[in-house]
């Protein structure tokens, strides 16, 4: 326990993913998602945490569902924390259906409680699998860097132990967790790659989950210098709702990392190799018009421009970017919380907060879209802001704009805090050392220290 206790407490601080505050637990119940909890649990004085267990009932198994819940609740009472329990409207018609219906449900729980993000049991095998799966299907780089210890709110601090580990952690706790049999059905791919593949390749390196999760971390670091350099030649190329085929890259391999990254900010949807190699097709000629369906939308391209029309029928999936960045509108006299910020209109906040003076009757806080300027007759691309302030690409999509009536005011943090107003609007990064910001005109943003109280075992959860 010790040992396992000490690697996820390093492996946190390396990546930094926990921050003070409110942290959702996704708990199913299982073994991987029960030791989440106790590690967690013995972690969060360090780091500042308030525990809030969420637990969703996709509606797979009905006979199991309270027993399941029970446990859960049970693991919660264990360890101090809250529990929210979410049930699927139906039963999910496969995998996907039923990812997505669960990160609905812990992203409500996670913005009701205006958390610092949502943690999963994803363990060092989960990555293997990932990447294996991954690559059966063609994947490029960006598949095989698997999941990432961050992204989307999500943190997976349990990527640096196996699942043996998590096995240890419920025996030294006497917990047995609640066993899905459906983990050990063949009909679903990931089954087969760890109950089939897996063993195999263990017979060749009983340390393959860990070189899988190596080769991981390496790919994922050039992804990300590819995503970078994607982004600055998007910037290059795009005006408002079109993109300049003359002004892309010549090389087919940054040409394709820049229209991937275009379609995705667009439509919500990540292209599949034989999609990616299609539109690089469609955009490597500018003789007459011609389109392209692909999945979430049509991408039209007239002469040496390129546009994109997004399905609105249904037939596309939700785009989660917007989910992700739906608008606050500021309350007078209130507090809200945005991803990591928090904003006080007219009223104080605890902490060394940006201080702004606006006026205007709707005062809203949203994530980037395409095409975004701030306000003035010679407005910067909000996306050049961005890009001259070195903020990383995986950070953008949840920085936080301040708009009123639809023109961009304020990006805190970044660009100076308006002047001109009577309205003063505070915002306050939670958790974050201001050391890291890198424009000179940013203010001292201080990390949020919330008080709370203890949380206290009342019991163990029946095994």
């Amino acid at each position: 326990m010790t040992d396992v206790l000490g690697a996820v407490r390093s492996y946190v601080r390396a990546q930094k993913l926990l921050r003070p505050g409110p942290l959702v637990l996704a708990v199913s119940g299982g073994t991987d998602s029960t030791a989440l909890s106790l590690l967690l649990a013995e972690l969060r004085e360090e780091f500042g945490l308030v525990l809030h267990v969420a637990h969703f009932d996709h509606r797979a198994r009905p006979r199991a569902a309270a027993a399941d819940a029970a446990f859960v609740a049970e693991v919660a009472n264990h360890i101090g924390a809250t529990l929210r329990v979410g049930r699927a409207d139906a039963p999910p018609k496969n995998e996907d259906d039923a990812r997505n219906a669960r990160y609905d449900f812990l992203r409500r729980v996670a913005r009701d409680l205006g958390a610092t993000g949502i943690a999963t049991g994803h363990t060092r095998d989960d990555q293997a699998e990932t990447v294996l799966l991954h690559l059966t299907r063609g994947a490029g780089l960006a598949g095989l860097a698997g999941m990432r210890p961050e992204r989307d709110g999500i943190v997976r601090p349990l990527l640096a132990i196996g699942r043996s580990d998590t096995v240890a952690v419920c025996a030294a706790a006497r917990i047995a967790p609640r066993e899905d049999p459906t983990n050990r059905s063949l009909r679903f791919a990931r089954n087969r790659i760890r109950h089939r593949v897996l063993p195999e390749l263990v017979q060749l390196n009983p340390e393959v989950t860990s070189a899988i999760a190596r080769l991981a971390d390496a790919a994922a670091a050039v992804a990300d210098t590819t995503a970078d350099h994607a982004e600055a030649t998007l910037g290059a190329a795009e005006s408002d709702d079109t993109l300049d085929i003359d002004r892309l890259p010549p090389k087919n391999d940054a040409r394709g990392d820049a229209l991937a990254l275009w379609w995705a900010r667009r439509t919500g949807q990540r292209l599949a190799a034989r999609h990616r190699s299609a539109l690089g097709e469609l955009a490597a000629s500018s003789n007459g018009s011609r389109s392209l369906d692909l999945p979430g939308g049509r991408a039209l391209r007239e002469y040496k421009t390129l546009r994109i029309v997004v399905r609105d029928d249904g037939s596309a999936p939700t785009d989660k970017k917007s989910l992700r960045n739906r608008p606050v509108t500021l309350e007078r006299g209130r507090t809200t919380d945005w991803h990591r910020w928090r904003f006080a209109l007219d009223v104080n906040i605890d902490g060394a907060s940006q201080v702004g003076l606006i006026d205007g009757d709707r005062v809203i806080v949203r994530g980037r879209r395409p095409g975004d300027r701030m306000n003035g007759p010679r407005g910067a691309k909000v996306q050049d802001v961005f890009t001259d302030a070195k903020v990383p690409v995986r950070e953008r999509d949840e920085w936080p704009l301040v708009t009123v009536d639809e023109d961009v005011l304020w990006i805190p943090g970044i660009t100076p805090p308006p002047r001109s107003g009577r309205s003063a609007l505070r915002a306050l990064r939670m958790g974050d050392d201001s050391s890291e910001m890198t424009l000179g005109n940013r203010e001292q943003v201080a990390s949020l220290k919330e008080e709370r109280r203890r949380g206290t075992e009342r019991g163990r959860p029946r095994t």
